[in-house]
């Protein structure tokens, strides 16, 4: 059977980048308090200008040369905080199929703190964000608020990029463990890549070719713009976490659905996913696991057809940190449809550090049925606390014909960079 939807996508890669422990649930939305404890405001403005030089292997044609200026604004209170980022793109190899300089809101979100109105244990969030539930790094069956960013998805070998949204979010602390309640008024942000971009999925682009040729009518409909909403709780214990999970939304890719004549839509479909989730730590160790049901996902059978199909996944984590600097995680999944061929397969890291952590070595890869494959081989050498620079190569392929990995299987690249913070 044949999978289409980034259900199928989401499920083999997800999240947005590495965190320091990636099994910890106690996440955060990377915002530091300030410096000035003695005042009851505080404010920080930070900026940095990034260089990817990027030569696709296989495409001659595609040098990726991007260069962003990335500028962050925190302004926070006793009660409150507001969060602004925002980044100013310049990249010629865009130049075939999408505007070369792009300026972007990324996030824009305030917090309030409830205690301030005899609330304690509340605080509410409002605006555009990146929210993580659960591991933000490697497959997860939680990692579900944000859709994929399809211009450039692929974070590391065996993450994808995560795109903001526009969202309300209520959190609850007390003794019986975290509450927390998410609702997205407008659905998910999808960014779909652009026609002739080396990111677009296969499918997508021959339907694109076929309507721009005249064979068929194509309606393309990314966003529906339809509320999405999700619930969790998590308890935190001293050496376990667990947690419970319930969201109802879109699927990140759309789906080909056939109307009348030669007519076809292309939109997302809405799917609903509960699951559990712990964490255990044992010693310099962390065990994880993961069981999710997703009611009528979304499938293709042999001749092309869409129907529905319950999803039941299992992922099985670990993590060690060892001497010497050194990082290993290996994570094992089953995703096991009802009426579709299963799909199952292992992720993994392991890195180290050198030169008192300046210089970080590592590799990440994933590796699914069907020779589905992602491998990162990659280095990052922090010159001084203002410079970055690092090294990276990337493979992908394999899997069926209608396999996201299959798209990409010419989109193989070796990359230098550097990031510089002002």
């Amino acid at each position: 059977m044949k999978k289409l939807c980034l259900l199928a996508w989401a499920l083999l890669l997800s999240g947005t980048a590495h965190a320091e422990d990636p099994f910890s649930f106690d996440l955060t939305d990377g915002s530091e308090d300030g410096e000035d404890s003695t005042s009851s405001y505080n404010f920080r403005f930070t900026n940095s200008i990034e260089a990817r030089m990027r030569k696709f292997i296989r495409h001659d044609d595609f040098l990726s040369s991007r260069l962003r200026l990335n500028s962050s604004f925190l302004y926070e209170t006793e009660w409150s905080s507001l969060y602004v980022n925002g980044f100013f793109d310049y990249d010629e190899s865009v130049r075939k199929y999408d505007r070369r300089f792009r300026a972007t809101l990324y996030e824009l979100y305030a917090k309030i703190n409830g205690s301030s109105a005899g609330m304690n244990g509340t605080v509410v969030s409002l605006g555009k964000m990146r929210l993580s539930w659960g591991v933000n790094d490697g497959r997860s069956t939680v990692d579900m608020i944000n859709a994929t960013y399809m211009k450039d998805p692929l974070a590391n070998g065996r993450t994808v990029f995560k795109w903001p949204a526009w969202l309300a979010r209520v959190e609850q602390s007390s003794a019986l463990g975290n509450l927390e309640g998410v609702l997205l008024p407008f659905g998910k942000d999808r960014q779909m890549a652009e026609y002739g971009s080396p990111w677009e999925p296969e499918y997508v682009h021959n339907l694109r070719s076929m309507a721009d040729s005249g064979q068929l009518s194509l309606t393309e409909h990314m966003n529906p713009r339809k509320v999405e909403w999700g619930v969790r709780y998590v308890k935190y214990m001293t050496g376990f976490d667990f947690g419970a999970s319930y969201y109802s939304g879109f699927s990140d890719l759309p789906c080909v659905k056939y109307r009348d004549g030669n007519m076809f839509l292309l939109e997302p479909v809405r799917s609903r996913t509960a699951g559990v989730n712990g964490a255990m730590s044992l010693g310099s160790s962390t065990l994880r696991a993961e069981l999710s049901m997703t009611a009528d996902a979304p499938v293709y059978d042999g001749s092309g057809g869409l129907y529905y199909s319950d999803l039941h996944q299992v992922i099985v984590g670990w993590d060690r940190n060892f001497d010497f600097d050194i990082y290993a995680n290996l994570q094992f999944f089953s995703d096991h449809y009802l009426h579709a061929e299963d799909d199952f397969g292992m992720t993994a890291s392991l890195s180290q550090k050198y030169f008192n952590d300046s210089l970080n070595a590592g590799v990440n890869a994933l590796w699914g049925r069907g020779r589905e494959h992602t491998l990162e081989v990659y280095s990052e050498y922090a010159v001084s606390d203002s410079l970055t620079v690092s090294l990276r190569g990337f493979w992908i392929g394999g899997g069926s014909s209608s396999s996201i990995y299959r798209s990409y299987d010419g989109n193989d690249y070796a990359e230098f960079g550097f990031k510089y913070y002002f």
